[in-house]
């Protein structure tokens, strides 16, 4: 009599990373969050354009030849550069962080880091409703990180995809 033959081995299946964490998660809101004020505050800063500008050439070193014509082009420009290039690097960021990609986490950290300490330089010259603003963007930012280093997340990161 021939034995039983033997139950095939199970396929192979890696760990998975399983469910995003809450906290993965909020800090994924977060990033939208923080892209739609910044698209809030770009659609200020072209109402607020002429006291910008002023605050520019006031600001101008001495001998310099920046005249209002050149501090609005530069203004515009950098106001729809800075939306364009932060919505498209956010919903990359936004994308990864939530696939529980690592070096999206220290990335994403390291501009932040990197945003706080410039916001903090700049905050003086601005109006007021626009302070307020990146105080609450600066805000956003810190939580964003805090909610990347909470200890489910940390757990979440390290598993192998």
């Amino acid at each position: 009599m021939e034995p039983f033959p033997a139950s095939p081995e199970p396929e192979y299946r890696p760990e998975g990373k399983g469910p995003r964490p809450a906290s993965v998660a909020t800090a994924v809101k977060l990033i939208w969050a923080n892209v739609a004020l910044s698209v809030v505050t770009a659609a200020l800063s072209f109402a607020f354009l002429d006291d910008i500008i002023d605050q520019v050439v006031a600001n101008a070193p001495a001998g310099s030849t920046i005249d209002r014509d050149t501090a609005r082009v530069s203004a515009i420009g950098a106001v729809l550069f800075s939306i364009v290039l932060g919505v498209a690097f956010a919903a990359l960021f936004a994308y990864f962080i939530g696939k529980g990609a690592n070096w999206a986490r220290i990335v994403y950290t390291v501009l932040i880091v990197i945003g706080v300490i410039g916001s903090l330089t700049s905050l003086g010259n601005q109006p007021p409703v626009l302070l307020v603003l990146s105080l609450v963007s600066l805000a956003i930012g810190i939580a964003i990180v805090v909610f990347l280093y909470r200890p489910d997340s940390n757990e979440y990161f390290k598993k192998k995809a």
